[in-house]
């Protein structure tokens, strides 16, 4: 096992791309357990982009950053991250659980709202992307996979950007800390806005973060972020106008090595006029509130073998003038073992029982494997059973366009993926994955014919199958390219509707992505994305930077979608051709 492990560190270290299976620098992942686990311990397929990953992509915000998981599928409305609905391994945009620091950020509202993350690329430390269930650890959403932010912890000294771009965009942010006696202090502020591409699109933003620590066993972070846009198209064909913001405060505590405790409260506004040009036909206007407490603790039981226990107890509600005043408690318990199986292999069994106020209990089991067959090629498989819970907005919303069902019952998976890692030379990596989940009570929008509402209804069943393939290379510090592909197709039996979300996925994802230098000391960097969508519709996108250090200081030119293509990611609104942004920041 030793020597197993010291080939595996020397390899996977040794190279800093931004990688399919590349480990974080504490050397452990967070997400896919839980409890951390050691990256050669790892069962499950785990994507973990760095924050050396993320300042060699061309990207301007954390959904950038996720287009270069290809099993992940970003339904943009709007550039910079405005606002996205997310699906990994072909799942339905509320079937992604998003955590920060373990925390869940899923709004009850509804899931559009989930991409509204309360966190801004500077102050990213790594994105850890679980492919596959994840409910047995962190209960509901957790369907098609988990994406979990780690927010950064360091006390840089003051750094700031400015940036200036087509169609009136202007950007500037600025972060810094500082220590004093035994509290360390990180704030963070972002803002932008733009005149937009075109009619009813325009934008402006506004996010601060602060992370205070105490000592070396507690921290609390606290977030708000402010929106205001045009929202032509994006939920009917109307110019449209929408208002959000949102304040997270989570407070986290390690009482010893093997223990941790999180508290949080999030709350979410949306204000919505579905038509400006007549404002007082239809307004929503919606206030929900997240609070909870975790608690975990791993336990060792013998020599090869560790036992995590942990509860979660909690609620949401909601205040609205369309949805009206709703509110569930929920809590759980749940449990996971590590044993090692000789010298080079591992499983993890694991269960939770989640108990929802509203809609009962659901029991989510787990077991997943890895097993080093050569010091090069390791084997990992997993099973496990997944649930979600519907979201106001699905239960209570009523619009011209749209009738809810207040009588949805929950929806619930079984899906299992099977998987190897390998690593041929120095600086090289390639891993193939197989999946398959089988879905009950599926939560989708359908209607009959064109001319008929919008109404949420659950499906019998659905299968989603596939297959990931990705590799890399890294030729040092400043140059090294990777490519993914994903395949999916899925199956709803004999459909007599018209889905509006569920059957609306992507079936063939190509990511790439490299950087280089070239002369005169600038360096360049790339990324390709093409998607090929279940209705036959596909693109291609190509985003470049153009960069130079000078000084203390690094100039770049991004084009974001530097081909001009024309594109629309959710059907009916439209995606903005060639932008280019030029941007000035401190190194």
């Amino acid at each position: 096992m030793i020597k197993i492990s010291l080939t595996v560190a020397l390899l996977f270290y040794a190279f800093p791309s931004f990688a399919v299976q590349q480990p974080p620098d504490d050397k452990v992942v967070v997400t896919a357990n839980a409890y951390p686990v050691a990256f050669e311990n790892l069962s499950r397929t785990v994507t973990v982009l760095t924050r050396e990953d993320i300042d060699r992509l061309p990207v301007r915000s954390i959904a950038d950053v996720l287009t270069q998981v290809s099993a992940v599928d970003l339904r943009t409305r709007s550039p910079f991250g405005l606002q996205t609905d997310l699906s990994i391994r072909g799942s339905a945009y509320s079937q992604v659980l998003v955590l920060v620091d373990g925390v869940r950020i899923n709004d009850s509202q509804t899931a559009h709202h989930n991409s509204d993350f309360p966190v801004q690329l500077q102050d990213v430390e790594r994105i850890e992307v679980l492919l596959g269930p994840g409910s047995s650890i962190y209960g509901a959403d957790a369907f098609g996979g988990i994406i979990n932010i780690i927010t950064r912890r360091d006390l840089e000294r003051i750094r700031a950007s400015v940036s200036a771009g087509q169609n009136g965009l202007f950007e500037a942010s600025a972060s810094t800390g500082f220590a004093a006696g035994n509290i360390t202090q990180r704030i963070s502020v972002t803002g932008n806005r733009s005149a937009g591409f075109e009619y009813d699109r325009e934008f402006r933003t506004l996010a601060i973060s602060s992370r205070t620590g105490i000592g070396n066993r507690s921290s609390v972070f606290v977030s708000h972020i402010d929106k205001e846009f045009g929202a032509n198209g994006f939920y009917g064909p109307s110019p449209s106008k929408e208002w959000t913001d949102q304040t997270l405060v989570s407070f986290e505590h390690r009482p010893g090595n093997e223990s941790i405790l999180h508290g949080y409260y999030r709350t979410h506004s949306d204000r919505f006029i579905y038509d400006i040009r007549s404002p007082g036909m239809f307004e929503s206007r919606h206030r929900t509130h997240s609070a909870g407490m975790l608690a975990k603790t791993c336990l060792q039981s013998w020599s090869d073998g560790y036992v995590t226990i942990g509860g979660e107890a909690g609620g949401d509600w909601i205040r609205s003038n369309t949805l009206g005043r709703h509110e569930f408690l929920r809590a759980s318990v749940f449990a996971e073992l590590q044993q090692n199986l000789g010298d080079d292999a591992v499983v993890y069994p694991g269960i939770r029982l989640d108990y929802y106020s509203s809609f009962g209990t659901a029991v989510n089991p787990t077991l997943s494997g890895s097993w080093w067959v050569r010091p090069r090629i390791r084997l990992r498989s997993s099973v496990g059973r997944a649930f979600r819970i519907p979201t106001f907005t699905e239960l209570y919303y009523r619009d011209p366009n749209n009738e809810a069902s207040p009588t949805l019952k929950p929806e619930s998976s079984w899906a299992a993926d099977a998987g190897a890692d390998f690593v041929p030379a120095r600086n090289w990596m390639a891993s193939v994955t197989v999946f398959a989940r089988r879905e009950s009570n599926v939560i989708d929008w359908i209607r009959e014919t064109a001319a008929q509402k919008w109404r949420s209804s659950n499906l019998r069943r659905l299968r989603t199958a596939g297959i990931e393939i990705g590799l890399e290379h890294s030729l040092g510090e400043t140059a090294g390219f990777s490519a993914r592909y994903s395949r999916i197709s899925a199956n709803a039996g004999s459909v007599g509707f018209i889905s509006k979300y569920v059957l609306d996925y992507a079936r063939d994802s190509w990511s790439a992505s490299t950087y280089f230098p070239i002369p005169l000391s600038f360096l360049y960097r790339q990324t390709l994305n093409y998607k090929r969508r279940a209705d036959g519709r596909d693109y291609c996108i190509l985003d470049s930077r153009l960069e130079r250090h000078i000084g203390r200081f690094t100039a770049s030119v991004d084009f974001t979608n530097l081909l001009n293509s024309r594109y629309q990611e959710v059907s009916g609104v439209n995606m903005p051709g060639r932008w280019f942004v030029v941007t000035l920041r401190t190194r």
